[in-house]
């Protein structure tokens, strides 16, 4: 397997790299780090919007969505050297990665003038209450909220008005946000019940109550949702939310092959700090971990060769699955390289600004796979294509 670049591939990486070397954010930009998921500060607005106006917010994308029509592999080169610089594209990824695709594969032609271009420019962030864990279409259910627990429903409906009640574990950001795209129901008993629909809840609102410290809890009380709310049509919320789901896991496993490569090369750097360099249980370990990033990386840049050739690619399919695995093992090993230093709030980990520590940073991968139904979910997808039965 060709793991090096095509002469193409070479020319985009140094296109990049000598514009990112010639433009960059604000240097001061630790000083004002985002309070949230939800929140984009200043400096981290103008950034996003000379992505968006230079052609690197989202290369794939064609120039007007902020792109510059690349291909898949081009776009997982570019994630790498923005990985490299820690340098974020956007502190609301959920906005950018989710929520703009979502507008822009279903939303009407409003959304998708209005709101599409002031999401991708940084102007509008977003929340995301839609669950990881989805019940198939027609199976009576509807998707719950984010964690499996609350719900919003249709109290009533008129003349083109709905008006939402219910109260939602607080999704990220959403203290923050401008809008939270979250998924609605008919109250138990009305017509046509089970059908979802899609809605852009305007977070300042009269009724809404955003979380809190205290009260981790988003509740909707009486707010009205206009037709320009909703996103892919009344009771046309199951395509949203299967795009969702598939957006949300792509995310997972990306965000996940780059923390495990920045992951690797914090832990060489433990061990030249810790003295570990001639310790050979730590180098057998290191040397292993550093062989599974680069097979996870490979299998990566197979998936997406594959899709931009339009083969089927089954790889994309273990991924979740892979980078997963990788990641605990490389905290991991960490945490015992570190010792009990490595319950040090104080020390940086791996993601450094804005992650936190090796721990911090850990119990948050945690609670993110937990989210999403753990690495037995990703298992049991495994399983279901080899099996021939693709689960969603």
């Amino acid at each position: 397997m060709r793991l090096s670049d095509s002469r193409a591939e070479a020319r985009f990486r140094a296109e990049l790299a000598a514009w990112l070397d010639e433009n960059g954010p604000a240097p001061d930009r630790a000083t004002d780090p985002p309070r949230s998921p939800g929140h984009i500060p200043r400096w981290a607005r103008i950034w996003q919007r000379t992505l968006f106006e230079a052609g690197w917010l989202v290369p794939r994308w064609p120039p007007e969505l902020g792109g510059r029509d690349a291909t898949a592999v081009e776009q997982l080169i570019y994630l790498e050297e923005l990985s490299r610089r820690r340098l974020p594209r956007t502190t609301n990824p959920l906005g950018l990665d989710v929520c703009a695709p979502t507008l822009a594969d279903h939303g009407d032609e409003v959304q998708r003038e209005e709101w599409l271009p002031r999401t991708l420019r940084g102007e509008m962030s977003w929340c995301l209450a839609v669950a990881d864990q989805v019940p198939e279409e027609g199976a009576g259910g509807v998707p719950p909220a984010r964690g499996g627990a609350g719900a919003v429903v249709v109290a009533e409906e008129r003349d083109g008005v709905l008006r939402l009640r219910g109260a939602l574990p607080a999704p990220a950001g959403a203290e923050d946000a401008d809008r939270c795209l979250c998924v609605v129901r008919r109250e138990a008993g009305a017509e046509d019940d089970g059908a979802p629909t899609a809605v852009a809840v305007d977070l300042a609102a009269p009724g809404v109550t955003r979380p809190t410290p205290e009260a981790p809890v988003l509740v909707l009380d009486d707010v009205a949702v206009g037709e320009y709310d909703v996103v892919g049509g009344l009771d046309g919320g199951w395509p949203v939310v299967r795009g969702v789901r598939a957006r949300l896991r792509s995310l997972r496993w990306i965000t996940g092959l780059l923390a495990v490569e920045r992951a690797v090369e914090a832990l060489a750097e433990v061990g030249q700090v810790r003295g570990l360099a001639d310790d050979g249980v730590f180098r057998d370990t290191l040397a292993g971990l550093r062989v599974e990033a680069d097979a996870v990386r490979a299998l990566a840049y197979r998936a997406l060769a594959k899709q931009d050739a339009g083969r089927p690619n089954p790889e994309l399919t273990m991924l979740p699955l892979a980078t997963a695995r990788a990641r605990e093992r490389v905290y991991h090993a960490g945490l015992e390289a570190l010792g009990a230093d490595g319950l040090d709030m104080g020390l940086e980990g791996p993601e450094g600004w804005p992650g936190g520590s090796w721990a911090s940073e850990w119990t948050a991968t945690l609670a993110e796979q937990a989210a999403a139904g753990g690495l037995a979910a990703e298992r049991e997808r495994v399983a279901g294509r080899l099996l021939g039965r693709h689960l969603r």
